[in-house]
């Protein structure tokens, strides 16, 4: 079983506790502000895992929302959080259990998003680049495709091999490497919770902006940039993001 298969269950989520809705809630109104995207658009949150960022969308008024992904547990979650918080029995908009490499729509999506690293996924570079296929085969016309990806150089230069955290009743234990022709970063963090032991293993393909800007251009996008964060700040080799922007030509159908 594929590693993105085993990892993203109900205990990834206490891994990345720190990753709040005050954070979310600070990313998607960068996101809205860069893209300036309009909340009566139809919206993709791709790999969206608990639906924290879709939870925020919805919160400023984006109605035609969609989450995808692989993670049944994690779809759960954000299918009973987003109940929850908007005192409903159902979730407001479809999540959609799916493969990032098929999303199930064409010529729909007026935005899609990609956030927190969920690109590289796939050992065969050809597998990575259907995802960027079927993201521009699933934008209408027009429609614009922001990826939040881990910027190579700065990674390599300034990896944290070992690090420790403790949480309220468990300890976090993450130690990273860098594969040996620099194409991928290792991860592997073990979560300790009341004498229980979890094990989850992460692993990204790692590409400099050039060849992803290379990669956007094969799939079709066009008017490609990219920035250091998610408020537009501007790409450095310090910059501890990648994030990319591609447009579909409106004439493409």
């Amino acid at each position: 079983m594929a590693w993105y298969e085993e990892s993203f269950g109900r205990e990834y989520l206490k891994l990345y506790a720190n990753r709040n809705l005050a954070e979310a809630r600070a990313n998607i109104q960068d996101i809205i502000n860069l893209l300036a995207l309009q909340n009566d658009a139809p919206l993709l949150d791709l790999c969206c895992g608990a639906g924290r960022h879709l939870l925020i969308l919805y919160e400023m008024g984006f109605r035609q929302l969609v989450g995808l992904d692989l993670s049944d547990e994690l779809l759960r979650v954000a299918a009973r959080e987003l109940a929850a918080e908007n005192n409903l029995p159902h979730p407001p908009f479809s999540l959609i259990r799916g493969d990032m490499r098929a999303i199930p729509s064409k010529n729909h999506f007026a935005a899609i998003l990609s956030l927190f690293t969920s690109f590289g996924y796939f050992e065969a570079d050809e597998e990575n680049q259907a995802v960027l296929t079927t993201v521009h085969n699933a934008l209408r016309p027009g429609g614009v495709f922001l990826m939040d990806y881990v910027n190579r150089d700065y990674l390599i230069s300034h990896l944290v091999a070992e690090d420790e955290k403790l949480l309220a009743g468990g300890h976090i234990l993450n130690v990273r490497q860098i594969t040996d022709d620099c194409r991928r970063v290792e991860k592997t963090t073990t979560f300790s919770c009341q004498g229980t032991e979890h094990r989850f293993h992460e692993s990204v393909r790692l590409y400099s902006p050039a060849e992803m800007i290379e990669r956007y251009q094969i799939a079709g996008f066009t008017n490609i940039r990219y920035y250091g964060s998610v408020s537009g700040q501007r790409f450095s080799p310090e910059s501890k993001r990648l994030i990319l922007i591609g447009e579909k030509r409106k004439n493409d159908d």
